[in-house]
């Protein structure tokens, strides 16, 4: 009997550590809608696109598992700020960001670009300093509202993209400050994509797009070591460029 219930107690530890362990290697990251790299579906609030599937794939192939919960943006920079979470996906590297965030290796990028209505002459816009001549709106707290707001260049401010598109429609702005590709998915799923145009602004460089982890949050500096492996893994063996490959 003693050697039985011995048994029984090593079994048990057993099982328990193995699901400690599991649990440990479990991340819950918040993102936002940001097609096509984040795309969440309105019908079920399901989580996918590029970089979902990239960040899944790099943090699988250390042995990581993945959870994405759609959250606003204000709400994910104050979590990361209070160390509240640990990171978050697509994320661009700025000043005002370096003292509450690490930056993973360089996980896509995206254009800075203006979209406007189609009539609208938009052949004098050179550099983000002409933005000034416009009626120009950009969501509220992302980085090229941010960038306007450094330059003090006067702008709207719109709570997401399909706001700032809408606004641009209706002929309260004249241009929206935005990332293309994102704005031109969402574009598209409401029906407006031929009635605007995109006009890249050539002096602004593509931004290098990263997971931001939390420096206030445990264990962070690890999980970010973590990526950045599985994601050389994943652009090593091919599954980086054929996910992208899909998309782009």
């Amino acid at each position: 009997m003693f050697f039985q219930r011995m048994q029984k107690s090593l079994l048990l530890s057993v099982i328990c550590g193995f699901q400690m362990n599991t649990w440990a290697q479990t991340v819950t990251l918040p993102v936002i809608n940001f097609p096509p790299y984040i795309m969440i579906s309105e019908s079920d609030n399901s989580i996918s696109g590029m970089d979902i599937r990239v960040v899944k794939a790099a943090f699988k192939a250390v042995g990581i598992q993945t959870i994405f919960e759609k959250k606003p943006w204000q709400s994910i920079v104050q979590n990361l700020q209070e160390g509240n979470v640990l990171g978050t996906v697509t994320c661009s590297r700025r000043p005002e960001r370096a003292p509450f965030m690490f930056f993973s290796d360089e996980l896509s990028t995206t254009s800075r670009a203006v979209i406007s209505r189609v009539e609208l002459d938009t052949h004098g816009i050179e550099s983000v300093y002409d933005l000034a001549d416009y009626q120009t709106i950009s969501v509220e707290g992302w980085d090229m509202e941010q960038q306007l707001l450094s330059l003090n260049i006067p702008h709207q401010l719109a709570q997401n993209i399909a706001q700032g598109l809408n606004s641009v429609v209706s002929g309260e702005a004249d241009l929206f400050y935005v990332s293309d590709y994102p704005a031109l998915y969402q574009a598209r799923i409401l029906g407006i994509h031929k009635r605007l145009k995109v006009t890249n602004i050539v002096s602004e460089p593509l931004v290098p797009l990263h997971v931001c982890f939390s420096k206030h949050y445990p264990e962070s500096r690890e999980r970010l070591q973590e990526f950045n492996k599985g994601l050389q893994i994943i652009k090593r063996n091919g599954t980086y460029q054929a996910i992208r490959d899909e998309y782009l």
